[in-house]
């Protein structure tokens, strides 16, 4: 211990500590639809369609809880908090998931998800003392909230059908079960509960009108009273039978108690009853509640799709946390700034299109920027000039740049629609060449002339295809430009599907000298569907099927090859990104797929089982090179991984190394050697001048030394030397590091 002090206090001037956050991931959700909530005295927790978030009353800031933090589950259905302050989650797979807020630790209890029955939604948690009860879409059990294990279940209710859908559950003396056919009540003095023979059951058709959408949603007890919320108001139990109590003919969805007032919601108001009278507080009209939660201080809180509503003093204001407006990422694209762009969809789905410049969303929409044509947005592409390029569905293309917008559609450009509509123009793809000319793909045009460009100050022009022909009835997606400037789009020729390519051979005026293709399996492609394309690095381009991935080493002398990614055999590849390092990053329906530079090595894989991706059924991939981030794009959300795949810089400006002192043995396993120029080679000395070990880079910005020399044993205690070098030794930089041997 003396020699490690020694060596800490002579060389203090060398350390620097840093953190790593290399394999981190982080979900990025839309949390405004909120399907349940519940009140703490710190705060209050929201269940929503994209994780679980708590609002701090402390300084009104927000805490997530999402996949990236251990959640099986981002849609979540229900919530609750136990008497040890443990926040119960429960999802719409069946998980339930028990968050401590005191460590940050995470209990996950499967076994609702883990059976085989095809719906399986955790629908109402209630916590009784150290019972927690859970309903769900085929029965209802009651969990130890100290030991977390099962103290019993129930899935035969009375006369109920066995498996009946458990909405809400409910225990003073006796335990009240909520069922989509009706109330079941635990008969007085019954103790073995699985038999069906020890409840009472009260079907809904029994005391509601015959003429209405019979439904009922939760129970609460109220000044002595058991409560039941129908769509027929509400109503009592008392002398063995549900009677009218108030709000007749109002579709109750929840009800909450608070001193002498119950709360009430239909699907636009708000209603408080108390001392036998009935108050309206609040009418919306612009959106739908689902359910409430009311402070001490008789605050409200509702549930909505457009956040949580909050009703106090009489004005009422959305709240939830900053993120993107939606959760559907159809297409990303990243600037030179590192700003990701997200497009959102088309034909009426889209949600505008959103910017996340790593700490903050924006989203464009037209409610708030009427120059905008419509709100889908189907593609996106970031040009080298910081120009944003989005092709919208219907209304041409939108160029954002400098805070401007500049929109070419009909009625300023040659661009034609379809035929029924010919001011409809549909634009899947939009992407610029070398030279910095805008090439747009135009789905269906009634011109036959699929595909567009837009050259700096000069006139648009418009080109056809030919053997095969393109028509008004064919449909272009994917747009890829390679070294050449060769277009590259896929598209669909009656019921066929295919691979186009084009080259103008750099005059647009001459069409003589155009070139122009056409390749399908019998050019050796695994599958005429094609879902996404990408050049990488050293010009290869890239195209994924519907059962696997391609490869043409030479897109000037088109030849396509398929002997490689042995791993995607089948797969439906969604998208493709390259990341700083060559490697192929493969969007599937069964998560994504590292591989090598050249496809053959599989070098990763991630999926709902192995990382916190939000879904399997990837939608698109992008990645920040000079940031090393990759975003992976879902039905679910957004999920972001911190990888070493970092672009280097064209020549070595200072390297650093951390952890520094490093400490072997310690969870730590590796020094990062950060600020390499690309394909350095490192090497490491120790202090009297002896070499140690030496090694490649990876080819990116980032290395890694795991603390061993030559013969793979761990280096001893004491300071060494790090050099770093181009591929011809002409540039060098050094750095020192301290290494501890426990």
């Amino acid at each position: 211990m003396r020699s490690v002090r020694i060596c800490l206090v002579l060389f203090a001037l060398l350390i620097s500590v840093r953190a790593q956050s290399i394999g981190e991931w982080k979900i990025f959700s839309d949390m405004k639809k909120i399907n349940s909530t519940v009140i703490t005295t710190t705060g209050i927790w929201a269940a929503t369609e994209g994780a679980a978030f708590k609002l701090n009353f402390s300084d009104s800031s927000y805490s997530t809880i999402t996949k990236a933090n251990g959640l099986n589950s981002q849609a979540l259905t229900a919530i609750a908090v136990d008497n040890y302050n443990k926040v119960w989650l429960g999802s719409r797979e069946g998980y339930i998931n028990i968050f401590n807020p005191a460590d940050n630790s995470l209990f996950k209890i499967e076994d609702i998800a883990q059976s085989n029955k095809t719906l399986k939604q955790i629908n109402n948690i209630f916590v009784k003392g150290d019972s927690v009860f859970v309903s769900y879409d085929f029965g209802l059990s009651i969990i130890n909230a100290k030991s977390f294990t099962f103290i019993d279940s129930f899935l035969k209710l009375g006369s109920f059908p066995a498996e009946s859908r458990v909405i809400n559950s409910f225990k003073l003396s006796s335990i009240y079960a909520l069922t989509e056919y009706g109330v079941a009540i635990q008969k007085s003095g019954a103790t073995n509960l699985s038999a069906p023979e020890s409840w009472n059951t009260f079907t809904l058709s029994s005391f509601l009108p015959p003429n209405s959408a019979q439904s009922a949603n939760n129970l609460v007890e109220f000044s002595g009273q058991l409560l039941l919320s129908t769509s027929d108001g509400i109503y009592k139990f008392s002398n063995n039978s549900w009677q009218p109590f108030t709000l007749p003919g109002i579709k109750i969805l929840d009800m909450k108690v608070t001193g002498t007032s119950l709360y009430a919601i239909s699907t636009s108001q708000l209603f408080r009853y108390s001392n036998g009278q009935v108050t309206t507080l609040l009418t919306n009209a612009n959106t739908s509640f689902s359910s409430l939660s009311v402070a001490a201080d008789q605050t409200v809180y509702i549930s909505t799709a457009q956040g949580l509503l909050e009703f106090k003093n009489s004005r009422s204001r959305y709240l939830f946390p900053n993120g993107p407006a939606g959760n559907l990422f159809v297409n990303l694209s990243i600037d030179p700034a590192g700003n990701l762009w997200v497009a959102t969809g088309k034909n009426l789905a889209g949600k505008g299109f959103f910017k996340f410049d790593g700490n903050n969303w924006t989203q464009f929409n037209k409610a708030s920027y009427p120059i905008l044509p419509s709100n889908d947005f189907y593609n996106v592409f970031a040009a080298p000039d910081s120009a944003v390029y989005l092709s919208n569905w219907g209304g041409g293309v939108t160029v954002f740049k400098n805070n401007n917008f500049q929109v070419y559609n009909a009625s300023n450009s040659t661009l034609i629609g379809i035929p029924n509509d010919v001011n409809f123009i549909a634009v899947p793809d939009a992407k610029t060449d070398s030279k910095g000319n805008l090439w747009i793909l135009n789905a269906q045009s009634a011109s036959r002339k699929p595909l567009s460009v837009l050259q700096k100050n000069k006139p648009w022009v418009n080109f056809s295809f030919s053997n095969p022909s393109l028509t008004e009835n064919d449909n272009l997606d994917k747009l890829v430009i390679d070294q050449f400037d060769t277009k590259w789009f896929t598209v669909a020729i009656k019921g066929r599907f295919g691979l186009y390519y084009f080259n103008e051979s750099n005059t647009m005026d001459n069409l003589t000298d155009d070139t122009q293709g056409f390749l399908n399996t019998s050019n050796n492609l695994l599958s005429d569907l094609i879902n996404a394309l990408a050049v990488d690095q050293r010009g290869y381009l890239w195209i994924g099927t519907n059962v696997g991935l391609n490869v043409i080493l030479d897109p000037s002398k088109p030849k396509v090859t398929s002997n490689l990614g042995i791993a995607l055999r089948n797969q439906n590849i969604t998208c493709i990104a390259i990341d700083p390092l060559d490697q192929k990053w493969i969007g599937t329906q069964q998560g994504v797929f590292v591989l090598s530079s050249d496809g053959i090595v599989l070098i990763n894989q991630y999926n709902t089982k192995n990382s916190p991706l939000p879904s399997d059924d990837i939608k698109s991939i992008t990645f920040d090179p000079k940031n090393g981030i990759v975003y992976i794009g879902t039905d679910f959300g957004l999920a972001s991984l911190q990888t070493s795949s970092i672009q280097p810089p064209q020549s070595f400006s200072e390297i650093s190394v951390y952890p520094n002192p490093f400490v072997l043995g310690a969870d730590a396993a590796k020094v990062t050697i950060d600020g390499l120029i690309k394909n350095s080679s490192i090497r490491i000395f120790s202090i009297n001048g002896n070499l140690i070990r030496d090694f490649k880079s990876p080819g990116g910005k980032i290395a890694f030394w795991d603390g061993k020399d030559f013969s793979g044993n761990y280096v001893s205690t004491g300071i060494y030397i790090i050099v770093a070098y181009d591929e011809e030794a002409n540039n060098v930089k050094t750095s020192k590091i301290a290494v501890i041997k426990k």
